[in-house]
């Protein structure tokens, strides 16, 4: 049992990171292979959330303090979603940016997850790759590894797990968007003082994201290009591509401004609002400014060997990836 049973220590969640990033690798890529939905399931909840649960409780880590579960107000649920559709041009435009990039130097791989063809496939898809990435992984990311890098302020916090978040999905065509969106999620999260804000929220995304594909590859164009499309977001031509991604940035600027403004407007939990005007988020532990400096010296480099490592991994596929 240890006395601080409010957060764990950094190197403990990039150790954790690291054995979970090598098991998603290995047996989550096997059971995927086998099948998608299936092996969605295994990877969200025996893979992600068991352990993380299992750990955090075998450690003696008080589940409500490390994963912030806190009730959110209706008017929060309801704004969230909305704050979550606008985020998502954003997201989508910095993954094109990537991929642009990335079509001068190799083949575009297609999106690993199916889009629903039917309504039962939607169900299916709302309930594995929506729902259940929307809790299991936000238990990992907005509660454990948050929570651990909190020691070193709430900016800090937000950043770091939003990078784990987007190399977590090892897949550098779908990077930029997921930090990103770990980036909105965190701050939800310590908004409301809630994890169950990030998990409305990434449930929402990958909802919209579902949704979003199958009306595409219903428009009566070339099924094939349409496939292509929705799967990579490829277009051969240069300037077309060039072009798309004027005018999803156009897009991607009008929604970042309406997303500013629907964050100020989500509500905060009355304990959580101070008198300081200029910082009204505050945690249930109340860090402050010389709590996230001493943390950052206490913290060695040897905490951070278990990320390097996943960089590491990350990189080597990716280059194998195009070298293939």
């Amino acid at each position: 049992m240890i006395k601080d049973n409010s957060r764990p220590s950094i190197i403990e969640a990039n150790s954790f990171y690291l054995f979970i990033g090598i098991i998603l690798l290995t047996l989550g890529s096997y059971v995927q292979s086998k099948g998608v939905y299936s092996g969605l399931l295994i990877t969200e909840y025996i893979i992600i959330l068991a352990p993380t649960l299992f750990y955090l409780k075998m450690r003696g880590f008080s589940l409500r303090k490390v994963l912030r579960l806190n009730k959110v107000s209706l008017k929060q649920a309801l704004l969230i979603p909305l704050i979550v559709i606008f985020s998502y041009p954003i997201g989508t435009f910095f993954n094109y940016l990537m991929i642009i990039v990335l079509n001068y130097f190799g083949k575009i791989s297609p999106n690993p997850v199916p889009i629903p063809e039917s309504g039962g496939e939607m169900i299916i898809g709302l309930l594995v790759v929506a729902l259940s990435a929307g809790i299991c992984e936000e238990v990992m990311f907005r509660g454990f590894v948050m929570k651990a890098y909190e020691k070193l302020g709430m900016k800090s916090s937000i950043v770091y797990s939003a990078l784990l978040f987007g190399l977590f999905h090892f897949n550098i065509q779908n990077l930029l968007g997921p930090i990103y969106l770990g980036l909105i999620f965190g701050y939800m999260v310590y908004k409301t003082d809630s994890i169950f804000a990030a998990m409305i929220g990434h449930t929402a995304n990958n909802a919209f994201a579902l949704l979003l594909g199958m009306l595409v590859t219903k428009i009566e164009v070339d099924p094939e290009l349409a496939a292509d499309v929705v799967a990579s977001g490829v277009v051969s031509d240069t300037l077309t591509m060039l072009l798309g991604a004027i005018g999803i940035g156009i897009i991607a600027v009008i929604c970042g401004v309406i997303v500013f403004f629907l964050l100020k407007l989500l509500p905060e939990p009355k304990k959580n609002i101070v008198e300081n005007p200029e910082s009204n988020i505050q945690t249930e532990t109340e860090y402050s400014i010389h709590e996230g400096a001493e943390g950052s010296i206490k913290e060695g480099i040897v905490s951070y060997i278990p990320v390097f490592i996943v960089i590491l991994i990350f990189i080597y596929g990716t280059y194998m990836f195009f070298k293939a």
